[in-house]
């Protein structure tokens, strides 16, 4: 008997797994494992959340045939939890990924994570993971910097930055849709 296929899913904040990136998945036929960024989970200190996805990635998601898909803080949480690894085996796709501060804008207030300016020093020093990695975010983007993006993710060797064009934080379902059946069908399982 054949195994399923499956994918690690880490939505943004209160998003869900059987929300709109998890139901996709699972009307493809995939299983869906990951972490709801929500309820006691999301109240643990960044360190806990990191340990916890580390240990998941590690007892079932660390392999080439491995999926990983992030959005917003989940995906923020996901860079975090491998940062330290020389080379992350799984393919990985991020829509709109929190990498820091958010963008100063007008009328809206700056976001700064724990450990905001981690990643931005790891790709300062040469000391990213080599990952299979995607990324999509929006030109518009209040929250996750096209200009941060570029300096972090293309300093990842093989990666792949996507700013789509009038693209806000919440990317178009129908992008998403899209991209994600065009990365299942060139990487998945």
């Amino acid at each position: 008997m054949s195994e399923n296929k499956k994918a690690y899913l880490l939505p943004g904040r209160k998003g869900k797994l059987d929300g709109f990136i998890g139901t996709l998945l699972l009307n493809m036929g995939y299983d869906v494992y990951g972490r709801e960024i929500d309820g006691a989970f999301e109240t643990l200190r960044i360190s806990k959340q990191v340990e916890i996805i580390q240990n998941d990635l590690k007892n079932g998601f660390w392999d080439e045939k491995s999926i990983v898909i992030g959005t917003s803080y989940g995906a923020y949480l996901f860079l975090h939890s491998i940062i330290d690894f020389e080379k992350f085996p799984a393919k990985v796709l991020l829509f709109s990924p929190v990498l820091g501060r958010s963008r100063a804008l007008a009328n809206r207030p700056i976001i700064s994570p724990p450990r905001a300016k981690k990643l931005l020093e790891y790709r300062k020093n040469n000391k990213l993971p080599q990952i299979d990695i995607e990324v999509h975010t929006g030109f518009d983007d209040e929250i996750c910097d096209p200009k941060l993006a570029q300096e972090i993710i293309l300093g990842i060797n093989n990666s792949q930055l996507t700013i789509v064009e009038g693209g806000s934080h919440q990317l178009d379902r129908d992008y998403i849709k899209d991209v994600l059946n065009k990365f299942l069908k060139y990487k998945g399982a």
